[in-house]
């Protein structure tokens, strides 16, 4: 016979079941079978678990959906392990998971089941390191506590233990679990096993517990339905800590903030953990809380003795089923959330403040009342009718221990119809009369409408309708301001196109002056050469006629001469 009895529970997570199976089977510690229940998958998985060949492992293999909770239960039957371990079928072991979990429970057989911390993967099974704000961050980072701790941290706050980490003693108790329990079966099962055993924590991460970094699993499993269900369900875990009530040493040893209803050396455990209950400030626990109380009231003796130990009777009774609204009833109806706010010398604040709702009737009226003890003078009074940003409060009368008190004053930002208008999320009517210490009775008698509200969000909507309008003549301005900046655009364009013309001008022109100063030169030359071969003419001319008017034996000279000029040319 193996000594744990691993069981793997898996549904339609075929890219993580491999590393899932591996991940057991090539433990350090061997001596397990491994249970795999495959809750009718509809992708690949079942090919994929259907491909180990192991020996230790037996299948389980459904062809429909049962859910998680029957899915369960069938597998605790089959186990015959000394010890149970559960794995999920994408989460991963390390390698000494088992053998460090089964070491410690044989040597300490005062545990009887025994965790192990946990490190974050993601999708690629990357470590994941979850932001501050994720909902998972902290929550299994636990240090170890007594039995009685733990069942104190359970009440208090919620459940704080990765199930999949888990090896426990295999007894049918330790297995029990109500499938009445949908939403918190986990949370039901450890309430039930420390009322009897204590659990360890190992101080290691032996387990890769994966989280997608894409919160769609959360956002989809999200809904309206299962939110009224966990409600419901935290009421009947609420009423898995009744046990504690039969022992009264245990009761304080779980609870020792309950050592201020012990007088005189007793206590009603009952009345302790109704008012315990009342603090834990959830509808379902306060629910338990009133039926605890309406009970001890309907019998002679409990009803005697808390009425001896604390002052409690019918009286408190009806102001707390008035007080505490664990039906929701009160975001049903309408109403104003008034507070009245005592000056006992040092002006108002938060601490010395009665709150206590007010209903509003269909009339729109409404009745404020406040009871409480002064424990010196009261300097003066601020009644707030609810912290809303705009209300229109008619008061008719305020009276205290029966005096009416006319005179006040309010930060309103006018009256209309005898209707102080507010536009501030603090209104408030101040009293400015001392009150003498003792018991206090305050009436305030007033109607509320809405004017205040609609003049400001007719206000708002004739501003937005002008903003509105404004904001199109910008955009008209916008467009037409636009458009001349195109129009510049092309005027811009035009103009360069002109300034290059001009230039290619400008450089034609050049290249005419170039081509008359080349042209003046060439003038310049040729009527040089011209004046040269004027000048040889003249000379010819000259000759010529001193050859016609000289005798023959004279013709020498002038020949010599025309020789000359011949050798110029």
């Amino acid at each position: 016979m193996p000594k744990v009895s691993v069981i793997l529970s898996s549904y339609n997570h075929e890219k993580y079941i491999a590393a899932a199976i591996e991940s057991v089977l090539n433990q350090t510690f061997t001596d397990f079978e491994l249970l795999i229940f495959d809750d009718g998958s509809t992708d690949g998985s079942q090919k994929i678990i259907r491909s180990y060949k192991d020996k230790r492992i037996k299948l389980f293999l459904h062809k429909k959906n049962i859910g998680p909770i029957q899915c369960y239960l069938e597998c605790c039957k089959v186990a015959v392990g000394k010890y149970v371990a559960l794995q999920h079928s994408d989460d991963i072991w390390e390698s000494t998971k088992l053998e460090k979990q089964v070491a410690f429970l044989e040597k300490n057989p005062q545990y009887e089941v025994c965790f192990t911390q946990v490190k974050f993967i993601d999708e690629s099974g990357e470590i994941y390191d979850l932001p501050e704000n994720h909902p998972y961050k902290n929550v299994f980072k636990q240090e170890n506590r007594t039995r009685a701790e733990w069942i104190n941290f359970l009440f208090w706050k919620s459940n704080c233990f990765c199930h999949p980490s888990m090896l426990i003693r295999n007894a049918p108790e330790n297995f029990a679990m109500d499938s009445a329990f949908f939403q918190l079966p986990d949370y039901c099962r450890w309430i039930n096993l420390f009322l009897r055993k204590s659990p360890y924590i190992l101080q290691e991460e032996l387990i890769s517990f994966r989280l997608r970094r894409q919160s769609q699993n959360s956002v989809s499993s999200a809904s309206f339905n299962k939110e009224i269900r966990i409600a419901n369900e935290i009421y009947f875990l609420a009423k898995l800590f009744l046990p504690l009530l039969r022992d009264e040493k245990f009761f304080l040893e779980v609870f020792p903030e309950a050592e201020e209803f012990l007088i005189d050396g007793k206590i009603s455990v009952e009345f302790a953990f109704a008012q315990l209950c009342l603090k834990r400030n959830l509808p379902a626990f306060q629910k338990l809380a009133i039926e605890i109380l309406f009970d001890l009231i309907h019998n002679d003796s409990k009803r005697k003795l808390i009425k001896k130990l604390y002052g409690y009777d019918e009286k408190s009774f009806v102001r707390d089923t008035g007080n505490f609204d664990v039906f929701g009833i009160g975001a049903k109806l309408p109403r104003l959330n008034c507070k009245l706010y005592l000056d006992y010398g040092a002006g108002f604040n938060e601490n010395d403040t009665v709150k206590n709702p007010a209903l509003i009737l269909p009339e729109e009226k409404f009745f404020a009342t406040f009871d409480f003890p002064a424990n010196k003078e009261i300097q003066r009074l601020r009644f707030d009718p609810d912290d809303k940003a705009a209300l229109s409060i008619k008061i008719f009368k305020i009276e205290i221990n029966g005096e009416v008190v006319e005179d006040f004053t309010a930060n309103y930002f006018q009256i209309v119809d005898g209707y102080f208008n507010f536009l501030t999320v603090d209104p408030a009517f101040t009293i400015d009369k001392k009150f003498s210490a003792g018991e206090i009775h305050v009436e305030i008698f007033g109607a509320v409408k809405n004017d205040a509200l609609t003049n400001f969000e007719k206000k708002y909507s004739e501003t937005c309708a002008t903003l509105q309008e404004k904001n199109s003549q910008v955009q008209q301005l916008e467009n037409s301001l636009q458009e001349k900046i195109s129009q510049v655009q092309q005027l811009e364009n035009s103009l360069q196109e002109k300034i290059s013309q001009v230039q290619q001008l400008e450089n034609s022109l050049q290249e005419k002056v170039s081509q008359v100063q080349r042209l003046e030169k060439s003038i310049v030359e040729q009527i040089q050469e011209l004046n040269s071969q004027a000048a040889i003419i003249n000379e010819l001319q000259n000759l010529k006629q001193e050859i016609l008017n000289s005798n023959s034996w004279k013709i020498t000279k002038p020949l010599r001469a025309l020789g000359d000029i011949f050798r110029k040319i």
